[in-house]
């Protein structure tokens, strides 16, 4: 079976929109695992909250009954902090290296590498362009700071090479396979083109609760649907 290793930013969208039961269908296809990393993001320390303690209720569930498999290996730890050093080298602002990613984004990928996962579930941009388009993220980054950056050809390639088997999905593409799949039909209600409005409301609903995605993407997947 393939093999998707989540990030917390998918979980999370999933969670708040209401939509973390689809997972239960996507395991019948393929396994779904977590680092313990992103289990503390998402279950342990929002257990001591009140705000959120609902939401890491319903991810506990899910790992409860083995839904998602929380990988606890020391050696994705150990990987984790290689890929930060290297991808926190990458660009630099007068002699000083710029800072993009955090540990623990860096753990889904450390453990994707380890266990030959098929993919991972992202919905942070500068983490998914550092995967999908690597030499784009020297723009991006100038765009957010508004300074000019060096970037390190050298690193750069030492990235590619040792990322560039892995494969990116966002929950907004999540969401969209589940709707394929028939898997949202019970929220179809008597209205006026209720797929399309549908369809629309799953794709808003993960963009504003924290998935990287335009209008301009959401509009190309309605019309892609054909509703």
């Amino acid at each position: 079976m393939k093999t998707i290793i989540f990030d917390t930013g998918p979980i999370i969208s999933l969670t708040t929109t209401n939509l973390l039961g689809i997972l239960e269908e996507f395991k019948k296809k393929a396994n779904l695992a977590i680092t313990i990393g992103v289990k503390r993001e998402l279950v342990d320390r929002p257990l001591e909250t009140k705000r959120f303690k609902f939401e890491a209720l319903q991810v506990q569930s899910l790992i409860d009954r083995g839904i998602l498999t929380v990988l606890k290996d020391e050696a994705i730890t150990k990987k984790s902090q290689e890929l930060s050093n290297l991808a926190n080298s990458i660009l630099s602002a007068h002699g000083q290296n710029i800072k993009i990613v955090q540990i623990g984004e860096m753990e889904t990928i450390a453990a994707a590498l380890l266990y030959k996962a098929d993919t991972i579930a992202v919905d942070e941009r500068i983490t998914r362009t550092l995967l999908e388009n690597p030499h784009g993220l020297h723009l991006l980054m100038e765009k957010r700071l508004h300074m000019q950056l060096k970037h390190d050809q050298k690193l750069l390639r030492d990235w590619e090479e040792a990322t560039r088997h892995i494969n990116v999905i966002r929950s907004i593409e999540l969401v969209t396979i589940a709707y394929e799949q028939g898997l949202l039909d019970k929220f179809i209600v008597d209205i006026p083109n209720a797929r399309r409005e549908l369809l629309e409301s799953i794709l808003w609903s993960v963009k504003l609760n924290g998935c990287s995605v335009t209008e301009d993407e959401m509009d190309v997947i309605v019309k892609t649907e054909k509703v």
